[in-house]
This record gives C-alpha cells, structure tokens and sequence, in this order.
C-alpha cells in the first residue's frame, strides 16, 4: 500500500487536485479497479463536503473529523490505514489533510508506525493568486508545508497573469527541493491533462 499525502492552505484546490490524480493512478493500472485507490478526508468540521465529490466518483472514502490528522487524529489515522488495508487493500491511499496541517509530519509519522516500510508521497498545493498575502500572514506555515514536499502544484494558473506565476514559482523553488508544476485543475488549460499524467507516473514510480 502506497500513500499520497495531498496537502496545502485553505482554498488552494486541493480537492480540484486530488480526482484528476486519483483518475489517473486507476488508468495508469489498466483503469477500471476504482478500489486500487481509497481517499482520507480530515475534515475540521462536522461534514465532509469533498466527500460528496470522492464517493460520488466511485472511490472508497473515509472521514476524519474535528482534528487534525498531525496532531489530535494521529491514532485515528492510523486506524483508519490499518482498516483500509483489511477492508479495502488499496494500491493507494491519497489523505487530503486540513489547510493547517503539516503533510511532513504526518509522513514521518506513518513512516515510524509501519516500520519505513510504507511508501509516501507529499504533494502541496499553492493558489498563485493568494500566495503573495498569505505569506505575509501565515508564512511560517506555507514555507514549512512547501518546503518540505516532494511536489509542489502551483494550481489555478488560468486566474493569474505570467508576472504572478513567475514571481510564486520563484518563491517556491527558492523555498523546496521538491519538484514544481504550473497546473490548473479544473480549466482547461493546454497541457495539463498530459502534466497530470506525467505527475502520476512519476509519482508511481517512486522507490
């Protein structure tokens, strides 16, 4: 069992992020078996919106409410891995954390309770539009989760003009030794079906 971990502030489209990848780790596979994938959704309030979205696609779902996943649910999510495996066993597991959340944590986390022996992935996403103020308020936060990430996504690039692109990806390639894509998930942009694609195999590909 593989794990993406598919983190990023408040508003940044995760979720928007999350089914095309989702979609194409089954089409990688041969398509078909939506139970190759199952999604985590830690969700900080009492309903689980993007769930609606996951489940309604056909991919296993499960929801963890009122914490967050690197601190008050950590015992949560590790009985909800745990059920998944026996229930479900997935190829992937895909946790979509809380904006406030530290994906690099929970990681190393996992990693401890499976003995190194799960494979992770962190993927952040970045509003190129919203970064250049929220670093200004809750930069400490942005840099920790960006710099950290094995992938960074700077999404909804349809709603920025190349000045801001430029100047965000600067800002984040100065910040990560992560692997940075300019993508936007839910317009269609040129090229990014493919980049989706692309991602997924790399990601799939990891030792």
């Amino acid at each position: 069992m593989r794990l993406l971990i598919l983190g990023g502030f408040l508003g940044t489209g995760k979720t928007s992020v999350l089914m095309p990848i989702a979609r194409e780790i089954v089409e990688a596979a041969g398509g078909g078996d939506k139970t190759r994938v199952a999604i985590i959704e830690n969700e900080i309030g009492q309903v689980g919106i993007d769930t609606a979205f996951t489940e309604g696609a056909g991919f296993t779902t499960t929801e963890l409410f009122n914490g967050c996943v690197c601190c008050t649910l950590a015992a949560s999510l590790m009985d909800s891995l745990c059920q998944l495996e026996k229930d479900v066993n997935p190829e992937w597991v895909i946790l979509e954390t809380t904006g406030l959340a530290r994906p690099h944590d929970i990681a190393e986390s996992i990693k401890r309770y499976y003995d190194e022996q799960m494979n992770t992935a962190v993927c952040i996403t970045v509003d190129v539009n919203r970064w250049s103020r929220l670093k200004k308020v809750v930069g400490e936060l942005l840099f920790e989760q960006v710099t950290n990430a094995d992938y960074v996504f700077l999404n909804k690039i349809d709603l920025a003009d190349p000045e801001t692109i430029a100047s965000v990806r600067k800002d984040i390639e100065d910040l990560t030794k992560g692997k940075v894509y300019e993508i936007s998930a839910v317009s269609d942009v040129p090229g990014t079906e493919k980049l989706c694609l692309e991602i997924v195999k790399e990601i799939i590909s990891r030792d």
